[in-house]
Protein backbone atom coordinates (compact mmCIF):
# COMPACT_ATOMS: atom_id res chain seq x y z
CA UNK A 1 0.00 0.00 0.00
CA UNK A 2 1.59 3.33 -1.02
CA UNK A 3 1.85 6.00 1.05
CA UNK A 4 -0.72 8.32 -0.21
CA UNK A 5 -3.24 5.57 0.28
CA UNK A 6 -2.38 5.51 3.56
CA UNK A 7 -2.55 9.19 4.24
CA UNK A 8 -6.20 8.71 2.67
CA UNK A 9 -7.47 6.14 4.80
CA UNK A 10 -6.88 7.88 8.15
CA UNK A 11 -8.19 11.06 6.85
CA UNK A 12 -11.33 9.53 5.78
CA UNK A 13 -11.68 7.61 8.55
CA UNK A 14 -14.15 9.30 10.79
CA UNK A 15 -13.16 10.14 14.14
CA UNK A 16 -15.65 9.49 16.59
CA UNK A 17 -15.23 11.74 20.11
CA UNK A 18 -14.60 10.68 23.75
CA UNK A 19 -17.88 9.66 25.22
CA UNK A 20 -16.15 10.62 28.38
CA UNK A 21 -15.61 14.33 27.27
CA UNK A 22 -18.76 14.53 25.92
CA UNK A 23 -20.29 13.21 29.07
CA UNK A 24 -18.12 16.15 30.96
CA UNK A 25 -19.36 18.80 28.69
CA UNK A 26 -22.84 18.02 28.85
CA UNK A 27 -22.43 17.46 32.98
CA UNK A 28 -21.12 20.90 32.99
CA UNK A 29 -23.68 22.83 30.35
CA UNK A 30 -26.14 20.89 33.04
CA UNK A 31 -24.91 22.24 35.67
CA UNK A 32 -24.60 25.58 34.16
CA UNK A 33 -28.39 26.14 33.51
CA UNK A 34 -29.35 24.69 36.69
CA UNK A 35 -27.29 27.42 38.41
CA UNK A 36 -28.75 29.87 35.75
CA UNK A 37 -32.18 28.60 36.55
CA UNK A 38 -32.29 28.43 40.46
CA UNK A 39 -34.09 30.96 42.73
CA UNK A 40 -30.62 31.75 44.34
CA UNK A 41 -29.20 33.08 40.92
CA UNK A 42 -32.40 34.79 40.33
CA UNK A 43 -32.64 36.65 43.35
CA UNK A 44 -29.05 37.67 44.04
CA UNK A 45 -29.44 39.52 40.49
CA UNK A 46 -32.37 41.04 41.45
CA UNK A 47 -30.82 42.61 44.64
CA UNK A 48 -27.89 43.36 42.80
CA UNK A 49 -29.69 45.34 40.35
CA UNK A 50 -32.17 47.50 43.21
CA UNK A 51 -29.18 48.23 44.90
CA UNK A 52 -27.35 49.43 41.95
CA UNK A 53 -30.46 51.50 40.49
CA UNK A 54 -31.35 52.57 44.31
CA UNK A 55 -27.65 54.18 44.24
CA UNK A 56 -28.32 55.62 40.79
CA UNK A 57 -31.36 57.67 42.26
CA UNK A 58 -30.08 58.35 45.40
CA UNK A 59 -26.72 59.70 44.02
CA UNK A 60 -28.61 61.38 40.85
CA UNK A 61 -31.16 63.03 43.35
CA UNK A 62 -28.93 64.31 45.47
CA UNK A 63 -26.42 66.30 42.19
CA UNK A 64 -30.06 67.84 41.33
CA UNK A 65 -30.66 69.07 44.25
CA UNK A 66 -27.55 70.77 44.46
CA UNK A 67 -27.80 72.02 41.41
CA UNK A 68 -31.21 73.53 41.58
CA UNK A 69 -30.05 75.13 44.79
CA UNK A 70 -32.11 73.56 47.41
CA UNK A 71 -29.11 72.39 49.14
CA UNK A 72 -27.49 75.50 49.68
CA UNK A 73 -28.05 75.80 52.90
CA UNK A 74 -26.29 72.74 54.32
CA UNK A 75 -23.36 74.19 51.67
CA UNK A 76 -20.71 76.61 53.74
CA UNK A 77 -19.60 78.35 50.81
CA UNK A 78 -19.43 78.14 46.75
CA UNK A 79 -16.20 75.98 46.58
CA UNK A 80 -17.78 73.01 49.21
CA UNK A 81 -21.01 73.02 46.43
CA UNK A 82 -18.41 72.17 43.59
CA UNK A 83 -16.90 69.44 45.17
CA UNK A 84 -19.78 67.76 46.08
CA UNK A 85 -20.80 68.25 42.61
CA UNK A 86 -17.50 66.44 41.41
CA UNK A 87 -18.40 63.84 43.82
CA UNK A 88 -21.89 63.18 42.76
CA UNK A 89 -20.67 63.15 39.07
CA UNK A 90 -17.86 60.71 39.35
CA UNK A 91 -19.74 58.33 41.54
CA UNK A 92 -22.56 58.61 38.59
CA UNK A 93 -19.65 58.43 36.14
CA UNK A 94 -18.64 55.01 37.55
CA UNK A 95 -22.33 53.75 38.56
CA UNK A 96 -22.39 54.09 34.40
CA UNK A 97 -19.11 52.28 33.58
CA UNK A 98 -20.62 49.50 35.07
CA UNK A 99 -22.82 48.51 32.34
CA UNK A 100 -21.63 51.02 29.51
CA UNK A 101 -17.72 49.48 29.99
CA UNK A 102 -18.29 46.39 31.68
CA UNK A 103 -20.80 44.96 28.86
CA UNK A 104 -18.35 45.91 26.34
CA UNK A 105 -17.14 42.12 26.03
CA UNK A 106 -20.92 40.76 25.18
CA UNK A 107 -21.88 43.86 22.97
CA UNK A 108 -18.55 43.00 20.84
CA UNK A 109 -19.60 39.43 20.47
CA UNK A 110 -23.01 40.13 19.92
CA UNK A 111 -22.07 42.80 16.79
CA UNK A 112 -19.76 40.17 15.77
CA UNK A 113 -22.55 37.03 15.91
CA UNK A 114 -25.19 40.11 14.24
CA UNK A 115 -22.14 39.65 10.56
CA UNK A 116 -21.54 36.34 11.30
CA UNK A 117 -23.77 34.28 9.38
CA UNK A 118 -22.16 30.57 11.03
CA UNK A 119 -22.65 31.80 14.50
CA UNK A 120 -26.06 34.39 14.09
CA UNK A 121 -27.75 31.51 15.37
CA UNK A 122 -26.32 32.54 18.34
CA UNK A 123 -27.34 35.74 18.27
CA UNK A 124 -31.07 35.42 17.67
CA UNK A 125 -31.67 32.60 20.53
CA UNK A 126 -30.45 35.32 23.09
CA UNK A 127 -32.50 38.06 21.82
CA UNK A 128 -35.27 35.80 21.23
CA UNK A 129 -37.71 38.86 21.70
CA UNK A 130 -38.06 39.01 17.97
CA UNK A 131 -37.68 37.79 15.15
CA UNK A 132 -36.97 40.39 12.66
CA UNK A 133 -32.96 40.87 12.34
CA UNK A 134 -33.30 44.71 11.84
CA UNK A 135 -34.37 45.47 15.15
CA UNK A 136 -31.46 43.26 16.38
CA UNK A 137 -29.20 45.11 14.47
CA UNK A 138 -30.79 48.45 16.01
CA UNK A 139 -30.34 47.34 20.02
CA UNK A 140 -26.86 46.15 18.99
CA UNK A 141 -25.79 49.10 17.15
CA UNK A 142 -27.55 51.78 19.81
CA UNK A 143 -26.08 49.38 22.72
CA UNK A 144 -22.25 49.74 21.50
CA UNK A 145 -23.34 53.41 20.86
CA UNK A 146 -23.58 53.48 24.33
CA UNK A 147 -20.35 52.03 25.20
CA UNK A 148 -18.46 54.40 22.97
CA UNK A 149 -20.24 57.46 24.45
CA UNK A 150 -19.61 56.06 28.08
CA UNK A 151 -15.73 55.74 27.24
CA UNK A 152 -15.34 59.60 25.93
CA UNK A 153 -17.61 60.45 29.39
CA UNK A 154 -15.10 58.31 31.70
CA UNK A 155 -12.15 59.76 29.61
CA UNK A 156 -13.37 63.54 30.12
CA UNK A 157 -14.34 62.79 33.42
CA UNK A 158 -11.41 61.51 34.71
CA UNK A 159 -8.47 63.39 32.58
CA UNK A 160 -9.62 66.51 33.42
CA UNK A 161 -9.93 68.46 36.45
CA UNK A 162 -13.16 69.96 37.60
CA UNK A 163 -12.19 73.93 36.93
CA UNK A 164 -10.70 73.22 33.29
CA UNK A 165 -13.55 70.29 32.03
CA UNK A 166 -15.97 71.63 29.77
CA UNK A 167 -19.14 71.61 30.83
CA UNK A 168 -20.93 71.29 27.16
CA UNK A 169 -18.86 67.99 26.82
CA UNK A 170 -19.51 65.97 29.58
CA UNK A 171 -22.97 67.33 28.72
CA UNK A 172 -23.11 66.22 25.13
CA UNK A 173 -21.83 62.74 26.14
CA UNK A 174 -24.16 62.26 29.21
CA UNK A 175 -27.11 63.24 26.72
CA UNK A 176 -25.59 61.14 23.89
CA UNK A 177 -24.99 57.85 26.33
CA UNK A 178 -28.32 57.92 28.32
CA UNK A 179 -30.34 58.31 24.89
CA UNK A 180 -28.47 55.47 23.48
CA UNK A 181 -28.91 53.36 26.38
CA UNK A 182 -32.54 54.04 27.15
CA UNK A 183 -33.68 53.83 23.79
CA UNK A 184 -31.94 50.66 23.24
CA UNK A 185 -33.74 49.28 26.44
CA UNK A 186 -37.05 50.45 25.42
CA UNK A 187 -36.84 48.89 22.00
CA UNK A 188 -36.15 45.50 24.21
CA UNK A 189 -39.18 46.06 26.33
CA UNK A 190 -41.41 46.92 23.90
CA UNK A 191 -40.91 43.86 21.25
CA UNK A 192 -40.71 41.70 24.14
CA UNK A 193 -44.27 42.79 25.39
CA UNK A 194 -45.44 42.71 21.33
CA UNK A 195 -44.18 38.91 21.64
CA UNK A 196 -45.43 37.95 24.98
CA UNK A 197 -48.74 39.18 23.56
CA UNK A 198 -48.97 37.00 20.72
CA UNK A 199 -47.85 34.12 22.19
CA UNK A 200 -50.75 34.73 24.53
CA UNK A 201 -53.15 35.08 21.65
CA UNK A 202 -51.83 32.03 20.08
CA UNK A 203 -51.93 30.11 23.20
CA UNK A 204 -55.64 31.07 23.70
CA UNK A 205 -56.75 30.55 19.86
CA UNK A 206 -55.19 26.78 20.12
CA UNK A 207 -57.09 26.16 23.51
CA UNK A 208 -60.30 27.53 21.50
CA UNK A 209 -59.84 25.38 19.00
CA UNK A 210 -58.92 22.30 20.56
CA UNK A 211 -61.91 22.71 22.98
Amino acid sequence: MSTNSIIHDNISTPIDPDPALVSQSAVNSTCYQSFINSSCFKYTKIIIIVIYALNIVAWGGMLFLILVGAANKTMSDEETRKIWIEIDSQILNALFCVTGIGLIPWRVCDLYQLYSKKHRHKLLQRHSYTTNLLWIQIVVWSFIANSIFQIGMAVCMWSMNMYTRPAWLVGMFVGLGCVSGAFAGLVQFILRRDTKKKAKIEHDRTIILNS
